[in-house]
């Protein structure tokens, strides 16, 4: 069986001229992809398990954070798909579409209010304060149709972080100008032509937003300097 495109080449969506992308045009992701060369900590063999996951999840990214039509995103299985984390409600096509991967995947938590933040707000805030955010498979465990990794997101904290945290309060936090990452593991159900029906993900997304937060700011605009998180997937935690 011939694998698609999308598992043999990490950018293989950026070539569907014909859908229709947010914006009203391709993203570039040049920059990233530079920043990921030079970054990442793994360099994974062409053909390898790890290599293929990889290729995968960056086109799927691309194709959630982008497209604007369910029916055109070609690494999942619109009828089937689903997303939740840490166990917590699953959401369909249609539901992350309109949210966003990041408040998907980062919820209400004491440093983010998902439900505070639409599709727009969430990227240009994780935009504004990194330069780039780059994102690596570590180690697949098992292979298809049910493929568990593990994966490092990480960036440097170039610009300042603003988020509102409802009822009127924002937190509000100078740049770092340091790497910040995060650490998790990952379920996938794929079909037979390698279409995503399920994602599962764990992590602790307040580790993050820790690291993120590192210069908060109070009420009079002061630095209050507070710990970064360590990532209990982090080896060298």
């Amino acid at each position: 069986m011939s694998l698609p495109d999308f598992m043999t080449n990490p950018n293989a969506v950026l070539g569907d001229t014909e859908d229709d992308w947010r914006y009203g045009r391709i993203p570039d992701y040049n920059k990233v992809n530079a920043a990921f060369d030079l970054e990442k900590t793994k360099d994974h063999a062409e053909g390898s398990l790890e290599w293929l996951v990889s290729n995968l999840v960056k086109n799927w990214e691309k194709e959630m954070s982008y497209k604007l039509k369910a029916d055109q995103i070609r690494t999942i299985n619109r009828e089937k798909y689903r997303f939740s984390v840490n166990g917590l409600k699953w959401h369909t096509i249609d539901e992350m579409l309109e949210m966003g991967t990041y408040n998907a995947l980062i919820g209400d938590t004491e440093l983010y209010k998902a439900s505070e933040s639409d599709f727009s707000d969430s990227h240009k805030l994780f935009k504004r304060a990194m330069g780039t955010f780059s994102w690596e498979v570590l180690e697949v465990y098992s292979g298809p149709p049910v493929v568990a990794f593990k994966w490092r997101h990480w960036g440097k904290m170039t610009g300042d972080l603003s988020v509102k945290l409802g009822n009127g309060k924002k937190l509000e936090a100078a740049a770092s100008n340091e790497v910040c990452e995060s650490f998790g593991v990952t379920v996938a159900k794929v079909n037979d032509k390698f279409e995503i029906e399920e994602l599962e993900t764990f992590y602790d997304p307040n580790l993050l937003m820790k690291q993120l937060a590192k210069n908060r700011k109070d009420e009079n605009g002061e630095v209050i300097q507070t710990t970064s998180g360590k990532c209990p997937f982090n080896p060298s935690s």
